[in-house]
């Protein structure tokens, strides 16, 4: 062995890792709302999101522009880029088009250490959307179903007999036979259809159109389109209050949580929710006085729904994420798909702990009893089981590609 030789070429290697990253800017203040969907290094976390890596300056510089002057229409981008300056759009294209245009393959390591599902942290049925597998999968059998192209969010009927699940490429939500697994019928909504949550009482189900502005309501007893809902811009999600009268949703558009009374089935306030951007998800504390709103970039407000006023800024991980407060009222659990931890909230203290799961977490929710906290790992196709009691990762339990969003049995 020319050991003179493989020194010099280890050093050699070295010299030129710490070279680039010296020379590799990190990512600025300004980009972090981009980053919750580009990535930090400029690579798309998903196919519908292009990459801005090594993009060219003034390229990037038109298309913020257009999204600003609303030239380019998209509830997100107009809503995110109308609160960029010149000096942010400039700083935003300088970041990214000087990043390599390079995508690191996923290492096969994170597959070490997986373990199947159970009954006992499964305790009830919960039904995982595979966006770009195209299926939904079964915990704990770990069956899995065929569905339809990017199924994203998703819902379980009360009576735990039916699953439905959106597709925003071709704008419309499939029904599944919960037992079965089959298809019973794909319904056309709005534009892309996003959340979709179930009245308390079963009969209907609301699907967030985000790019229509509208609410499509299912019967789901003759499983037809009955009723659109107008918005403001950016519908994205809903929860119901437990009695099924009000349905807040959140308006990505910027406008802040939409108030649609269910019966007359109308919009009938917007509360604006000050110091997040884009709300995203929400879910509603125990009693329903406070709704815990997480934004798309990296922040969760804590809203008073009586007065209107944010009590609190959470600043959590980078991205857009889920939200769930625990049936026992007693946390909030939300995702961070540009990061690779969880944040756990005391719904009382608001104090927040994070919790390491793995790269590009997104889909949260606790189990029924709220023993047990799911989460989806987009960019590691896991789901991660979490002991609510010690916070501690009981298991990493390998699925489809890019798991997206959780429905429990029991937790709306």
């Amino acid at each position: 062995m020319n050991i003179k030789y493989n020194l010099t070429g280890l050093t050699l290697c070295i010299i030129t890792l710490s070279t680039f990253a010296q020379n590799t800017p990190s990512l600025p203040k300004e980009a972090t709302a981009c980053a919750g969907c580009h990535g930090n290094n400029g690579i798309g976390l998903s196919y519908e999101y292009p990459n801005l890596a090594g993009q060219k300056k003034k390229y990037l510089t038109k298309q913020l522009n257009a999204f600003k002057q609303g030239d380019r229409k998209d509830p997100t981008m107009n809503a995110m880029a109308a609160a960029l300056s010149d000096k942010d759009i400039d700083i935003i294209t300088n970041y990214f088009s000087k990043l390599p245009n390079t995508q690191k393959a996923q290492s096969k390591e994170v597959q070490k250490g997986v373990s199947k599902a159970s009954s006992a942290e499964f305790p009830n049925d919960v039904f995982v959307t595979m966006k770009k597998g195209a299926q939904v999968e079964v915990f704990p059998s770990e069956k899995s179903w065929e569905g339809n192209p990017n199924m994203l969010y998703n819902a379980v009927t009360p009576d735990g007999k039916m699953v439905l699940a959106t597709s925003p490429s071709d704008n419309t939500l499939t029904v599944f036979d919960s037992k079965t697994g089959k298809q019973l019928t794909v319904i056309p909504v709005g534009k892309a259809p996003k959340g979709v949550k179930i009245t308390p009482n079963g009969t209907q189900a609301y699907v967030s159109n985000q790019d229509s502005a509208e609410i499509s309501v299912i019967d789901l007893e003759s499983l037809k389109l009955i009723a659109s809902i107008r918005t403001e811009k950016g519908p994205h999600n809903a929860r119901f209050t437990r009695d099924g009268k009000i349905a807040y949703v959140t308006l990505q558009g910027g406008s802040g949580i939409g108030v649609i009374d269910t019966k007359s089935q109308k919009m009938i306030n917007v509360i604006p929710v000050a110091g997040i951007t884009g709300p995203h998800n929400l879910d509603l504390s125990k009693d329903e006085k406070t709704a815990f709103v997480r934004d798309f970039v990296h922040n969760v407000a804590v809203l008073d729904l009586n007065s209107g006023k944010v009590i609190k800024v959470i600043t959590v991980g980078n991205g857009h994420g889920g939200i769930d407060v625990a049936p026992n009222g007693k946390f909030a659990a939300t995702g961070a798909i540009g990061d690779d931890h969880i944040s756990i909230i005391d719904t009382k203290t608001l104090e927040q702990t994070d919790i390491k799961v793995g790269n590009g977490p997104h889909g949260i929710r606790a189990s029924k009893d709220s023993k047990w906290i799911y989460v989806t790992i987009t960019k590691e196709n896991l789901v991660v089981v979490i002991n609510a009691e010690t916070m501690k990762i009981e298991k990493k339990i390998a699925v489809g590609q890019f798991p997206f969003w959780i429905a429990v049995n029991g937790n709306p």
